[in-house]
């Protein structure tokens, strides 16, 4: 019965597409994947094509982007009548207000509308926002269906704004592509430990540069750092440590990588390393990547991290800022192969159990199917 009123009505998804990419747009991905065979989907992108020291600016290109995409939202809200509409909620005033472009006319038009928190900064966001802003936030998610989040340690983000009752946990996942593709980690005289993500300091690579000197004292290895660089600054800091501490010799810097290199990336690497303290993060797609790969994870207690890796069975949790942490917690995977592969087993293992692109697909089709089903004939019978 429910399936039936989703046969004339599509759902309306907005998100950017890679490129760039990043968490937002591999999401982004995942959902139009998953949900393209389950229901009628419309999708409006609102990627903007440029690198990623663009995301957050704000410069004329985005605001005629904005414009041109408000515009063809209305337009197809007008043309297509969505059974409801699916957005990706930012954590940022201005960003925010870009939302609102879709949430407002939604809640006017009186069209459901589900929202999906891709992070845990959304508390802070509204608790430090002016009065204004807060009224705004109120406002344009009030009427909401259904709000997404990341994890259970994530279920009381919109306290004050949207009742829990709403609230749904959705955890990531992905396509199972390391089935049956070959491990290159034995055919390497070295070890490799691989940290990819986007190239900042909050997401801890200079932590991880930082104790490289106490892991090459003890194990012989190479350290990857896969990803595209977000700021300047960051980038000269980096360059400035390796010379520093003398490692060059021990480490890669590969740049950004498509889908097929970073999978070859992680089939050939050890150990995965991401000590974030990213203030946004949430619930990385690069662990699931590195757990789809059947890697240890070394990283910290951010978003909801700790629901995913568990310490001392899938990999280890070190201190957030803390370089020393790091590499004890290296040291400690690269000089046990017994562990180091008991651990990858199991992470693969948790991987396939839980967060696999069809359990994905699952949950969000079911928290879709309730913010349709008030509206829905049969749901009043």
């Amino acid at each position: 019965m429910k399936a039936r009123s989703l046969q004339t009505k599509p759902v309306l998804i907005i998100g950017p597409t890679p490129p760039p990419y990043n968490g937002m747009s591999v999401a982004t991905d995942v959902v139009l994947e998953g949900l393209n065979e389950a229901m009628p989907i419309v999708h409006l992108d609102t990627a903007d094509r440029r690198d990623l020291a663009n995301v957050g600016k704000v410069d004329w290109t985005n605001i005629r982007l904005a414009l041109s995409q408000g515009m063809k939202y209305l337009s197809l809200l007008f043309q297509r009548n969505p059974a409801v509409v699916y957005v990706p909620i930012s954590q940022a005033s201005l960003p925010f207000v870009r939302d609102c472009l879709f949430l407002v006319p939604a809640r006017f038009l009186r069209v459901p509308v589900v929202v999906h928190l891709h992070g845990s900064y959304f508390p802070q966001f509204y608790k430090n926002s002016s009065t204004p802003m807060r009224w705004l936030v109120r406002f344009a998610l009030r009427n909401v269906r259904r709000a997404i989040v990341l994890g259970d340690t994530l279920t009381g983000a919109f306290d004050g704004v949207i009742d829990r009752d709403r609230v749904r946990v959705v955890p990531n996942g992905l396509p199972d592509c390391a089935a049956g593709t070959k491990d290159a980690r034995s055919q390497r005289a070295h070890r490799r430990v691989l940290f990819l993500a986007t190239l900042l300091e909050e997401k801890g690579i200079f932590d991880t540069l930082r104790a490289i000197p106490s892991v090459l004292k003890v194990v012989d290895c190479v350290f990857t750092f896969a990803g595209e660089w977000c700021r300047p600054e960051d980038k000269l800091l980096a360059e400035r440590l390796v010379d520093e501490l003398a490692i060059a010799d021990y480490v890669e810097f590969p740049g950004p990588v498509g889908p097929t290199a970073k999978q070859q990336l992680f089939l050939s690497s050890d150990v995965f390393v991401l000590p974030t303290y990213y203030p946004f993060e949430g619930h990385p797609f690069v662990i699931l990547e590195a757990m789809r790969a059947g890697l240890p994870v070394v990283t910290t207690n951010a978003g909801c991290i700790e629901e995913t890796v568990k310490d001392g069975v899938t990999g280890l949790i070190v201190r957030k800022r803390d370089p020393e942490s790091v590499a004890q917690a290296i040291i400690r995977l690269l000089t046990d192969p017994n562990l180091r592969t008991r651990m990858g087993n199991v992470a693969r293992e948790r991987f396939l159990a839980m967060y696999t692109a069809p359990k994905f697909t699952e949950r969000l089709e079911a928290v879709i199917l309730q913010a349709i089903e008030p509206l829905a004939p049969e749901s009043s019978r």
